[in-house]
This record gives structure tokens, sequence and C-alpha cells, in this order.
């Protein structure tokens, strides 16, 4: 009798062995519609990656980081991409968020004009030129921060507020001189036109912001922190395979999720992406230092597009991290 529960019990632990956890379901949300620098999350989906992690992925594009951010706070996903300013912007606010990794260190926001339109040979170029920017985004910060860096006064500058999706049409026709925004994203749609960018990048010019990385709402990583940490692993999977094969993730990526941009124009800018980002598969993928949060926090707060005094240890953690 005993021996017969003891090989009854064996076969259960083994029929229990061979049957499949339930996926846990997880809420991603990303920053915009689907480009070019998504396609290593893209990557992650299309190559079962999260499905190898147990979860049970519902993705979704955004209508920007600084709503990434709001929307993850209220729950509504449960991990979102954005860029660093924008996290820290909605922490400082008081949103339940965390930022758990950061793998583009540094930000790639940059002014942008068109070869042989403009010069931009030095900061000072952008005298009397009319500038686009978005108000109330990171573009005003970035703003601040430059002006600031070069002694450049508001009177020496011609802005211009322009929608965010007004941007590359307005340099393309000429209504605009230059623009702030992301220096990738505008040098490939540009060439898109048959056209060359003329670029500063801002990086370069004291303003010490970060660039893109993940989320996760306070309540999630409280109650699930492996949950975090398995999504932020499959991220990881899907930045090393578009970084083996940009020409097979992006033919992949851009039919199944109705990407606007060409094959050319998806590789080219998937490849001057990638070169921005840490190495996915070097120790360290995603790690924050408190020096560059404290070098953001500290700009942001001069430019006062930061409120309180939190300390850096409450905007992010690296204890998640695959």
């Amino acid at each position: 009798m005993h021996r017969a529960r003891r090989l009854l019990l064996a076969a259960l632990m083994l029929l229990a062995d061979a049957v499949p956890a339930a996926a846990e379901p997880l809420r991603l949300l990303v920053d915009t519609a689907y480009q070019p620098h998504h396609v290593p999350i893209l990557t992650a989906v299309l190559r079962g990656h999260f499905q190898r992690e147990g979860i049970e992925l519902l993705i979704e594009p955004g209508l920007g980081p600084n709503m990434v951010a709001v929307l993850v706070g209220q729950r509504g996903f449960d991990i979102g991409q954005v860029t660093a300013p924008a996290a820290a912007a909605a922490i400082a606010s008081g949103t339940p968020l965390r930022m758990v990794a950061i793998y583009q260190p540094r930000t790639t926001l940059a002014l942008v004009g068109v070869q042989g339109r403009v010069r931009l040979t030095t900061p000072r170029a952008v005298e009397g030129l009319r500038m686009g920017i978005s108000p109330g985004s990171i573009d005003t910060t970035a703003l601040s921060l430059f002006r600031r860096a070069h002694g450049i006064g508001v009177s020496a500058l011609t802005v211009v507020p322009t929608d965010r999706a007004g941007k590359l049409p307005d340099l393309v026709g000429g209504r605009l001189d230059v623009v702030i925004g992301d220096g990738l994203v505008l040098r490939a749609a540009l060439r898109e036109q048959g056209l060359e960018a003329e670029v500063l990048e801002l990086a370069d010019l004291g303003v010490p912001l970060m660039g893109f990385g993940f989320v996760a709402n306070q309540t999630v990583l409280t109650a699930n922190p492996a949950l975090v940490k398995r999504a932020l692993s499959a991220v990881r999977a899907g930045f090393v395979d578009a970084a083996a094969d940009p020409a097979g993730a992006c033919e992949a990526a851009r039919p199944r999720f109705r990407m606007t941009a060409t094959q050319e124009g998806c590789v080219a800018g998937l490849g001057a992406f990638l070169a921005t980002v840490m190495p996915p598969g070097a120790p360290g993928w995603g790690r924050q230092s408190v020096e560059g949060w404290q070098a953001m926090i500290e700009a942001m707060r001069a430019a006062g597009d930061l409120q309180g005094t939190r300390p850096t240890s409450f905007y992010f953690t690296n204890n998640v991290l695959p």
C-alpha cells in the first residue's frame, strides 16, 4: 500500500513537471507608434522570448514618453518604455513609478537642420534661426540647459512652437531652420526625403540627460519583482537578436507591427540606434548609475523642470536587472 502511494506521488510529481506553469500577464506600453528603435522589443515578441519567460504579453504603442509615465503610474500598464527625463519628472511629482533599467545612457536629442541650408558648426550657430520645439515636452528642458551651458539669451533665438508631428514637414518645407528632436529619427527621416541632416548632439553640449529605458509601476514592482525581471530578460534577448541581424529583425517586425518605415529606413535607423545603447550581451546591461541620475536631476532642477528634494535613490532601482 505504501509503495503504491509512493509510486502515485512520483507519477503526480512527474506530471506536474511536464505541465508548464500558466503564463503571467504583463502589459507593456512603448513610447510611440512603432519605429526602428522599437525593433529589439518587437523582436523579443516575435521570437518568443516573453513566452519562454512565462509571460503572456500585451504590447501597445503610446503617445509619447510623458503619457507612458502617466499610464504606467495609473496602472493602465505594468511597465513602459520611456526616456529617463520623462520618468524623473513623473516620479518627482508623486507618480508611483521606478526606473528599472536604462539601456541608452545618453540622450539622442539634437539640434537638427538640413545640410546646405544651415551650418551648425558651433552652439551659437543657432542664433537667429527659426527653431521648432514642442512646448511642455523635453524639448523645453533641453533648450534651457543648452542655453545656460553656452550663455545664449532667449532674445537671440526665434523659437517657434511646433507640434511633434509637424517638425519634419516644417523642416523639409523650409518653414523652420532647425528643430530639437531625436537626432537618430530625424536624420533617418530626412534621408528618406533625399536630404542630409546637419546635427548638433545635445549630449555633447552641456545637456546631461539620459535616454531610453523602462519604468515599472511601484505596486507591480513591489508585489512581483520577479515578473519585471523576467520581462527585462526577454527584452534584453530581443536586443541581442536584433543586433545580430538588423535586416532580419526589420524584415520580420515591419509587416507584423505595421511599421511605416521602409526596410532600408528601418535597417539604417535601427543600426544608428543600436550604436547608442549598451551592448546587450555585455555585463551590466541596463544598469543605472547614481552619478548619471544625480547629474540629470540637478540639471532638470536648475531648468525648473523638476520639483522637490527627493534623494537620487528614490528614482530608480537596479534590483530587477536580468
